[in-house]
């Protein structure tokens, strides 16, 4: 069959939601049996990485124990430009890989998707205990393995990457020692970040599948851009189902190898900087640490429509939000810190106003919505000192004139 027609019935099949498998291979296409598909396979291992990790939590799913898979980033992840959510890059390969290593029907790898989508790793860190580690229900109650993908989505990320290897470093450093994956997601123009976040996966060893390298080149040849591209940012269903295959085929290649002598060496010098690690985030549910003294002021409401994703429903829970009709007392936080990070909702509604953000008595942020905003969980940098915690004072108030105008704070993050 010509690769044209060939690929034009495996995009038709998969926009159906259909499954193929090959064999244990288990991927999502027929199209791993020609020589050029198992080339393009190759093509997104950019790095096997230290497969130790990968591997233990192969043999304790194939033993029957249960394990749990997560994802973490952008819209890609949660699966915009999916037909259905089963379809996207993140359900197929959790289908894939419990069909493949699963004991019996697979039932015991779990799978939990915390994309979110418009927001960057630095945002991913600030709810990655709420959105992922709070909803393991393993006996140790941590993921076993970890995809990451924000390559698409940390362009001017605020901390310069920091964030993106804290949160890395952060995941490799549980007690359980689970395995991460980089995903390098592309967009339609052929932009993403990798050679930029594939240092943070060089330093550790870790496993970088690319689908800029794997599919990208093959746009406009065995698929046209209409096939594999929703829109200018995402992949359509015959597009996630390409990335799931070419992470399934990078831990087939990987559970191949002879297993890597020692673990994962986590005391090498940093890519970027890993001092967002500890990271505490404060949500408006009131736990808050005895390290902190959290005033809601006028700021005493939930803003219910915060964001939402697809798999999980509500993320990071209650928030901090200004009604029209509350008071014009600002939100304070008191406590030592020397990271502050301030998540908020990005909105262009015009019942929403300015708010400012003052630390120490003098204003360090000004925030508003406006045109192109749509809701998603922007997070700006406030407070980003190298040195020793020290005593502060943080503020958010409604800007003068938007005292009647509502404000919505998702989270606030801080390292003590």
């Amino acid at each position: 069959m010509p690769k044209r027609i060939l690929c034009w019935a495996l995009a038709m099949m998969l926009m159906m939601g259909g499954c193929v498998a090959m064999g244990e291979n288990v991927y999502f296409s027929n199209a791993e049996q020609t020589e050029w598909y198992q080339d393009m396979l190759k093509d997104g291992m950019m790095s096997l990485g230290n497969n130790r990790r990968l591997k233990d939590a192969i043999r304790r799913a194939q033993a029957g124990e249960e394990i749990t898979l997560a994802t973490i980033g952008g819209s890609i992840t949660e699966g915009a430009g999916a037909k259905t959510y089963q379809e996207c890059y993140a359900s197929r390969f959790a289908q894939g890989f419990a069909a493949r290593y699963g004991a019996g029907d697979g039932s015991n790898v779990k799978f939990i998707n915390a994309g979110v989508g418009g927001t960057p790793s630095t945002f991913g860190l600030m709810r990655y205990q709420r959105d992922i580690v709070d909803r393991v229900q393993d006996a140790d109650g941590l993921p076993d393995l970890v995809i990451v993908e924000f390559s698409v989505n940390d362009y001017q990320e605020p901390t310069g990457h920091r964030c993106f290897e804290s949160l890395v470093k952060t995941i490799l450093s549980q007690p359980n020692d689970p395995a991460v994956i980089l995903l390098f997601a592309v967009f339609k123009t052929g932009f993403n970040l990798q050679d930029e976040l594939k240092k943070v996966g060089e330093v550790y060893d870790l496993m970088m599948v690319s689908v800029k390298d794997a599919a990208y080149p093959h746009v406009g040849k065995e698929w046209t851009a209409e096939e594999f591209f929703f829109d200018e940012y995402h992949p359509t269903s015959f597009g996630h189902g390409i990335m799931a295959d070419c992470l399934l085929a990078a831990v087939e290649a990987a559970n191949a190898q002879e297993t890597s002598e020692k673990d994962i060496d986590l005391d090498v010098e940093p890519a970027y900087g890993t001092d967002y690690m500890g990271l505490i985030t404060l949500y408006g549910d009131g736990n808050w640490p005895d390290t902190v003294t959290v005033e809601r002021g006028g700021f005493a409401h939930d803003d219910t429509q915060s964001y939402s994703n697809l798999p999980i429903g509500r993320v990071c829970g209650q928030n901090f939000c200004h009604f029209e009709t509350d008071a014009a007392e600002p939100l304070r936080v008191t406590g030592k810190f020397k990271k502050l990070l301030i998540a908020w909702r990005a909105t262009s509604e015009a019942r929403f106003g300015t708010a400012e953000i003052v630390v120490d008595g003098k204003v360090k942020r000004t925030l508003t919505g406006g045109d192109g905003k749509w809701g998603q969980s922007e997070v700006v940098m406030i407070w980003d000192s190298r040195t020793e915690a020290e005593d502060h004072v943080l503020e958010i108030r409604m800007a003068e004139g938007a005292e009647n105008k509502r404000f919505t704070i998702t989270a606030i993050g801080i390292v003590q």
